[in-house]
């Protein structure tokens, strides 16, 4: 077994590599392709050996080509559409979505003429923006994460008829071979990658040659050091977009703030010409709500009643530890609610096993670490929830926005304690190491060198010295340092008390811990928490903080704003709050600090609800210091008067209140109303099942909830009624058509109870009603 990323041979009982250091869960590079694979001959990839490339780089530059190598030639222009017209034409035809969601239609033109960053959220319908293109032009290229992620979609776009496979280590090499070739003769319009396989020099030399049209990077925040879920291979798709000829480039993410967007744009070398289409983070079907908790012993019975009352609903239920996950699933197993463990602890094959039953709704609820993260593109999920707090509000919210990708209601809850902020803050510190830590680790390092000076380190060994939560830190300081080469992992120095400049370190650990004090303020704010997450994205809050069709008292959204979970919390002036943000930006500005920094909007909150007039009582307010009040006390004191002064009638601030009251209630969501326990709706999911189970695939990928419902409700007699049907578009109704109305006429033929009554008559011949038009695309996968 060679590397795929030095060519050196490497031994099967270590993951790194013993020349370059280089980790990869990826097998050897693919080989010339058998003649057998291809109707045409298919020039092989060049076999020259490469440079080494780094293992792992902080700030690292686009890899640069090999000396003597000729430059890829530009890619061929990809002729797509300039109007969205002929995509809504594919829409309805391939898909039966008679409508783009917000953002589609953006982006689609956009990449007519230029590379595009889409942020949509999840479940916001990204990959249509590309698979759309594809059926165009084919060649497409799509760099995704997780190879559970990869086959799970290039299911759904099978039952479709859409042209796509996959190229990962699950695959024996003649397959993978087959499936390159396809692709580079054009018979497969999409195909999917892992990041590590483009730093197989000979497969992306073959893929320049047969002429990439469209490169998609999804999950883009990966590639971005500033983001929540940082992935040292996506750092080397810089350089292997330069290595493919430049193609247009497409890069999707869901959680992405403004400096984590300036990073991708760069790193990926499409800034400054690329447009950014940056969607609504809104997602109205879900709902949020945190449920507070007095001790950690109160958190599995409320678990367990939980699930309960949602027996054969599909539920992600997300564990710090992987001791947590195994106990919670244990629990819950004992207390008759089947539930299933994942961790990344367990083997490949039992992961990818587990994830399997949960997709195809064999396993309706796992319980998992972080572990269970990107690959998750089950759309019926109905709730997901956090037993502790994670660290920072974009992983809570990709997480949580697993649930309800069908636009279907669904529930997000965070259990939440006071001292899960102090498990936090320790993570923070074993992953931030202070100034004597990172000493001493450079103490070993130089040790372990001065055994071999020509011999670049591996990970493993600064992992060794470092620590496994600080190493990649530890590294980012030492080669800001200069003692470390930028390309391997070789000292420059073997002084053991060189100077070392920590400043890096303290800068990341300021914004994780900015990110954490978010955090904590969506665990215990008594305002709206859809608006506290939407403004924490950089998406200002529509007129009285209303957003989408919801009333101005709120979101609607939230057990803050709903009847759901109330915290019965006074109201505040929106504009003071406002006014009271704007006060903090300034600040931060003339001092040069992060706005967090300065105060947190629980502060700002509390100011614009109690309005105090004087020092005294603004050293009441949480977060209010001696030395914040003697810094910009009477600053903010000079805003509340002009504001009392320029609203004259406004009521006279409350009395704290004692703490918040809570209560319980369901929320219902938009949609044609069938009952759940409808006979023909639970037929036809039942029906679903069946099928699926047969074919061997997930049964979203034939038709959604949403689809179900209507057929219910319509009850199609022939093709060209069910094509009026959501969700079904020509593919979908050659493959299953026949049979669905097969099913519908047996169930119409067999229930003649149901057609007297009358009610029952009216709602079956009822058309459909126009909420309908409130989720126009909901379900766009």
């Amino acid at each position: 077994m060679r590397c795929t990323r030095c060519d050196s041979p490497r031994p099967l009982d270590g993951p790194f590599c013993p020349s370059c250091g280089a980790l990869s869960e990826e097998p050897p590079p693919i080989e010339e392709a058998p003649p057998e694979a291809a109707s045409r001959p298919v020039e092989p990839p060049p076999s020259s050996p490469r440079a080494a490339a780094p293992a792992q780089a902080s700030l690292p530059l686009p890899p640069q080509p090999r000396a003597g190598a000729k430059p890829s030639p530009a890619a061929p222009a990809a002729e797509l559409p300039r109007d969205a017209e002929r995509y809504r034409e594919l829409l309805q035809e391939r898909f039966g979505y008679p409508h783009f969601r917000p953002g589609q239609a953006d982006v689609l033109q956009a990449l007519a003429s230029q590379d595009v960053l889409g942020v949509m959220p999840t479940g916001g319908g990204k990959s249509l923006c590309y698979v759309l293109p594809a059926l165009e032009v084919g060649r497409t290229l799509v760099i995704s994460p997780l190879i559970a992620l990869m086959q799970d979609q290039v299911e759904a776009l099978e039952a479709v008829g859409v042209s796509a496979s996959f190229i990962n280590s699950t695959l024996n090499r003649a397959e993978q071979n087959r499936r390159y070739a396809d692709f580079q003769a054009g018979r497969i319009a999409l195909l999917y990658v892992a990041p590590e396989r483009l730093a197989n020099r000979r497969f992306l030399d073959g893929l320049a040659r047969g002429g990439v049209r469209l490169l998609v990077i999804d999950e883009a925040h990966c590639i971005s050091e500033w983001g929540h879920d940082f992935r040292p291979d996506y750092l080397a798709l810089g350089g292997a977009r330069e290595r493919l000829g430049r193609p247009r480039t497409l890069a999707l993410t869901a959680t992405a703030d403004p400096t984590v967007r300036k990073d991708i744009l760069a790193r990926l070398g499409i800034a400054p010409e690329a447009r950014e289409v940056l969607t609504s983070f809104d997602r109205p079907n879900l709902r949020f709500q945190v449920v507070p908790l007095a001790a950690a012993k109160e958190r599995l019975p409320w678990l367990i009643a939980y699930a309960r009352e949602r027996e054969g609903q599909s539920g992600i239920v997300y564990a710090r530890t992987r001791r947590s996950v195994e106990e919670t699933a244990e629990t819950l197993n004992a207390a008759g609610v089947p539930a299933e463990g994942y961790h990344a602890g367990m083997g490949g094959a039992v992961r990818a096993a587990i994830q399997r039953r949960f997709t195809t709704g064999r396993a309706p609820l796992i319980v998992a670490t972080n572990a269970f993260g990107l690959g998750i593109d089950k759309p019926d999920v109905r709730y997901v929830v956090h037993l502790q707090m994670p660290g920072r509000l974009e992983a809570y919210y990709q997480e949580a926005g697993r649930a309800g990708r069908d636009g279907e209601p669904a529930e997000c809850t965070l259990l939440y304690s006071r001292r899960d902020h102090s498990l936090q803050r320790r993570f923070i510190d074993q992953a931030h190491p202070r100034d004597e830590t990172v000493r001493e680790s450079w103490r070993q390092l130089v040790a372990i060198q001065q055994l071999d000076p020509q011999r670049p380190l591996s990970p493993s060994e600064f992992e060794d010295a470092a620590g496994f939560d600080g190493w990649a830190l530890t590294v980012k300081a030492l080669r800001a340092s200069g003692l470390i080469e930028e390309g391997d992992l070789r000292l420059r120095s073997l002084d053991p008390e060189a100077p070392i400049d920590t400043r890096a370190i303290e800068d990341r650990r300021r914004y994780a811990e900015s990110r954490l004090a978010q955090m904590v303020e969506y665990a215990e704010t008594s305002g709206c928490r859809r608006e506290l997450i939407l403004r924490y994205f950089g998406e200002p809050p529509a007129p009285n903080g209303a957003h989408s069709a919801r009333s101005a008292s709120g979101c609607g959204g939230c057990d803050n704003c709903s009847g759901g979970v109330r915290a019965e919390a006074p109201e505040y002036p929106r504009d003071l709050f406002a006014s009271i943000l704007e006060l903090r930006d300034g600040i931060a500005w003339e001092s040069n600090r992060a706005p967090y920094m300065v105060f947190e909007e629980r502060t700002a909150r509390e100011v614009a609800t109690y309005r105090p007039s004087s020092e005294t009582a603004l050293l009441e307010v949480w977060g209010m210091g001696r030395k914040r009040v003697q810094w910009f006390g009477e600053r903010m004191l000079d805003l509340v008067r002009e504001w009392e002064r320029a609203n004259p009638d406004a009521a006279p601030p409350p009395a704290r209140p004692a703490p918040a009251s809570r209560k319980r209630s369901v929320t219902v969501g938009p949609g044609p109303e069938v009952p759940f326990d409808d006979p023909l709706f639970q037929r036809l999911r039942e029906w679903r099942r069946e099928r699926a189970t047969r074919d061997g695939i997930p049964a979203y990928t034939l038709f959604t909830d949403r689809s179900a419902r209507e057929l219910a409700v319509q009850r199609p007699a022939d093709r060209a009624a069910l094509a009026d049907v959501w969700g079904f578009g020509d593919a979908r109704i050659a493959q299953i058509g026949d049979e669905l109305l097969d099913l519908l006429r047996t169930f119409g033929a067999g229930a003649p109870e149901a057609s007297q009554d009358p009610a029952a008559s009216e709602a079956a011949a009822r058309p459909l009603q126009p909420a309908l038009a409130v989720l126009p695309a909901s379900e766009h996968a």
